[in-house]
């Protein structure tokens, strides 16, 4: 018999677009996604979301092989918030880096180890993300969409 390694049983948790976070010249979806049934995230979330953002977008945004444009997924699971934060450079190479929190101090955000890319709700996002981009900035234009993968949101159940 096989012993059960703690791990959560997967249950689809909502997601839905938060807007758009605007830090220098970064623009940045964020994506809230809860395992708790009203699926709200509250202030404090989403200033922990910001935090990291501003905390591991490189800058500047534009230039470097850079595009100004990128995610965060805020995520209240079932026993911490998370943070991943996402961004785009070089046409087709995804950085990441990943944060957690108390949920009695979602804003206290502390680093996760850079081995860590996200939990399998985070990565079924950061999937729509990687379809956004390939969808609109690597087709037929040359220069890209930036404006449609901006636009480009996920709602639902993931």
């Amino acid at each position: 018999m096989t012993e059960a390694l703690g791990g959560v049983p997967y249950t689809p948790r909502r997601v839905r677009p938060l807007g758009l976070l605007q830090i220098d010249d970064w623009r940045v979806k964020l994506h809230g996604l809860s395992a708790s049934p009203g699926g709200e995230l509250d202030d404090a979330a989403q200033e922990g979301a910001h935090k990291a953002a501003v905390e591991a977008l490189p800058r500047p945004g534009t230039g470097g092989g850079r595009y100004g444009v990128g995610f965060v997924i805020a995520h209240r699971s079932t026993n911490a918030y998370s943070y991943v934060v996402g961004w785009w450079a070089y046409g087709c190479l995804l950085s990441t880096a990943a944060y957690s929190a108390r949920f009695s101090e979602p804003a206290e955000i502390a680093r996760c180890p850079a081995r860590q890319a996200g939990c399998v709700w985070e990565l079924a996002v950061i999937d729509h993300e990687r379809r956004a981009w390939t969808r609109t900035m690597l087709g037929a234009k040359a220069e890209g969409d930036v404006e449609g993968y901006l636009g480009a949101v996920l709602s639902g159940k993931v």
